[in-house]
């Protein structure tokens, strides 16, 4: 309903200039909400203080795994204040893994920040090679911090990883604050529930359907809005003293990794970063089932096109998928029988080394 209402039906004014934030649409489908200063304050300022919680404070130089290389006034900024070192999640190649390796000895950082996938082949690079430098912390968010993730992360860096949990519709949810496994909900901005299938909450310390509302909504509000995942609630109270409510833990969407003839690495948000910005395309699925290629599967929206197809294709191309892309269009992608969309599909062996 939001989705098909918007922007006429699910925006207000509230007397500020507005901009349009999309999700990375790593559930397949993007979606887009507008945002004011006041609204993005809030969750930045909750996004801020997980990093604190990392032991991470203003003028701590870091390196920075995205997607964003197009650097706006504004990202700018926040590099040179924060003192970021922001290089690339596209590419993942042992040359560049190598490159952030060396930047990381040469600018004498203590933190890394990025997507778990992104880390993760960083931290592997690392151990392959016998670099040893210990770090003081690491950060992720955007996707789900498979245990052999964090296992390798912390023992190649020798440190803690403290995962965060948000989306990009605006909310910042929850972060690990290093005590314990536990992550505390910024009860400040938002209010989490966990559901079953039919509305009702589950009994504590079973997973459910996780349902946010946003408490400063700004021009578009959001109430009971379900994110895709599934979480449990955790115990109240935590050994760091914290006052805040607990998630035990958050089962987001399974992904697999695509890996391309050259060995680059291709992460779910190798193909969002890329594919969210096709309003044309609805939804989308990737499937690896031979080394030189993959299958784009596309669900085409308004104004898609053979042109849109081949553009999509190219600059997926020229952003590090150096094999052959077959894109086909369906009417719909279905879950799996768990309920769950798989947004990549690797069926070659060891798909997820």
């Amino acid at each position: 309903m939001l989705r098909e209402g918007y922007p006429a039906r699910t925006v207000r004014p509230t007397g500020r200039r507005t901009h349009e934030e999309c999700s990375s649409g790593s559930t397949g489908r993007p979606f887009c909400v507008q945002e004011d200063a006041y609204t993005a304050g809030w969750y930045r300022a909750s996004f801020m203080l997980a990093l604190q919680w990392s032991g991470w404070g203003i003028g701590d130089p870091q390196l920075q795994m995205g997607m964003t290389l197009q650097r706006s006034r504004g990202r700018k900024a926040k590099d040179l204040l924060l003192r970021c070192h922001y290089v690339s999640a596209y590419d993942l190649r042992d040359a560049a893994l190598d490159a952030h390796l060396e930047r990381i000895d040469r600018s004498e950082l203590r933190h890394v920040w990025g997507y778990p996938g992104a880390v993760y082949f960083l931290a592997r690079r690392a151990a392959e090679t016998g670099w040893c430098r210990e770090l003081d912390a690491v950060v992720t968010w955007g996707d789900t911090l498979f245990p052999h993730f964090r296992k390798t992360i912390e023992a190649a860096f020798r440190t803690r990883v403290f995962d965060t949990y948000g989306c990009a519709e605006g909310m910042q949810i929850s972060a690990q604050c290093g005590h314990s496994g536990l992550y505390h909900v910024h009860d400040l901005d938002v209010v989490v529930e966990y559901l079953d299938d039919d509305g009702e909450a589950v009994v504590s310390s079973n997973p459910g359907n996780l349902i946010v509302t946003r408490l400063h909504p700004g021009p578009m509000p959001l109430i009971r809005y379900r994110v895709g995942d599934v979480g449990v609630a955790g115990e109240p109270g935590c050994g760091c003293g914290r006052g805040f409510s607990t998630m035990d833990s958050i089962r987001g969407r399974e992904t697999d990794v695509v890996v391309t003839p050259s060995g680059n690495r291709l992460i779910v948000h190798f193909f969002t970063g890329v594919l969210e910005h096709f309003p044309e395309i609805d939804t989308f699925q990737v499937t690896q089932e031979r080394p030189d290629a993959i299958l784009l599967r596309i669900v085409p929206g308004r104004g898609f096109d053979d042109r849109i197809r081949e553009r999509a294709a190219v600059e997926l191309t020229e952003k590090g998928a150096d094999l052959r892309i077959e894109v086909e269009t369906v009417d719909e992608i279905p879950p799996t029988p768990a309920g769950k969309r798989r947004f990549i599909v690797n069926r070659l062996p060891s798909s997820r080394s």
